[in-house]
């Protein structure tokens, strides 16, 4: 009888407790529409439950997040004047307290819970959504594919060399977005070029590698503020790339030569084996046919058969062994691996290049 009874109570402690956890979900679950206001003009309604992110997206306003929203990179910072829910952790590492006081939050953190007034700098509100349909898909490198894309419904894609597009796929449950440089010459307006590396697990580089010709895609930008300007132009150019992080420097690049090269230009480009190194054979001729332009790869674990004959090692090594006759009127474009890039401005700064000139983009957003 005893054990009877301790059953029933049992039962009935389970019941209690699922029609509890039901009963909360009526109130936790967020449901229906609220209303966004950005820089004090009120948008379409958006969904509640997802984030603030891809929320602006769906109202036409696109933020750079080179790290895919993952809350990593720190990009999407915009004020949350009302509306805003909690503070996340990632928020309180990439952002100063002054500010989170001054109401900074990130997109990609904020989640929306009821009508949400935001605040976003003028100079992000340029960026805007593309039609983009892929015209060449060329393998020229193990594990990358440079492809080119041209731009629909007779737009143009206006951008400075070394900036980056987000590229949108539809995953069955979600919208996602990754960051690639574009690396094709800034003078071209109606299409463009990006350089993928396929990363193991990574959805969006699979699926722009087995992308086949004729398909369309949706792509937002330009974002990036490691870009060319006219005042870099007057200065010699240091150029330093990890691998694939030699894309946004390719554009670069075209743009000097574009210009003939105004002032001494290095390339410098460390990849793992020979095979992992693109575009040599056309560093090499435009090296030979031009007296200020010089290249200087290096690998860090040639393959035997593959015969290299030049420098070997990490490419912040090879830096530091060249000489630059005016490195302090230099400026620098860094694009890699963070590990590479912190090695690689260190060696920068220790020959005399001002931090302020060192501009740097990593690639390697988790």
């Amino acid at each position: 009888m005893q054990a009877l009874l301790v059953i029933i109570l049992i039962n009935a402690f389970i019941f209690i407790l699922c029609a509890l956890v039901a009963l909360s979900g009526q109130f936790l679950r967020q449901s229906g529409e609220a209303d966004l206001t950005v820089n004090k003009a009120s948008m379409r309604p958006v969904r509640r439950g997802q984030s603030l992110l891809p929320a602006l997206a769906e109202a036409d306003v696109f933020l750079p997040a080179a790290c895919g929203g993952k809350g990593t990179c720190g990009r999407c910072e915009v004020k949350v004047i009302a509306g805003g829910s909690a503070v996340t952790p990632m928020e309180t590492i990439l952002l100063s307290p002054q500010h989170l006081q001054a109401l900074s939050r990130l997109a990609c953190q904020v989640k929306i819970r009821q009508n949400i007034e935001i605040e976003v700098a003028e100079s992000l509100l340029v960026a805007k959504l593309l039609r983009a349909r892929l015209e060449t898909s060329q393998n020229v490198a193990e594990d990358i594919k440079t492809l080119q894309f041209s731009v629909q419904g007779n737009a143009e894609l206006a951008f400075k060399p070394g900036q980056y597009l987000q590229v949108f796929y539809q995953m069955p449950w979600e919208r996602v977005l990754r960051a690639y440089s574009i690396s094709s010459p800034a003078s071209v307006k109606n299409g463009f070029s990006l350089d993928v590396q396929r990363v193991s697990g990574g959805v969006v580089s699979s699926y722009l590698h087995q992308l086949q010709t004729g398909a369309e895609l949706e792509v937002s930008g330009p974002f990036g503020e490691m870009f060319l300007s006219d005042e870099h132009v007057q200065r010699p150019i240091i150029l330093v790339a990890g691998g694939v992080g030699l894309a946004p420097l390719r554009s670069i690049l075209e743009q000097l030569r574009e210009l003939g090269f105004p002032q001494p230009v290095w390339l410098f480009h460390g990849a793992r084996s020979r095979r992992n190194l693109y575009c040599e054979e056309y560093f090499r001729d435009l090296a030979g046919n031009n007296g200020s332009f010089s290249y200087l790869p290096a690998l860090s674990n040639p393959l035997l058969e593959e015969g290299w004959v030049g420098s070997r090692g990490m490419i912040h090594e090879l830096l530091e062994q060249q000489h630059f006759t005016d490195a302090a009127a230099a400026v620098a474009f860094v694009c890699g691996p963070t590990p590479m890039m912190q090695a690689v401005t260190k060696v920068l700064v220790a020959k005399g290049l001002a931090s302020d000139r060192i501009l740097t983009d990593p690639f390697d957003f988790s």
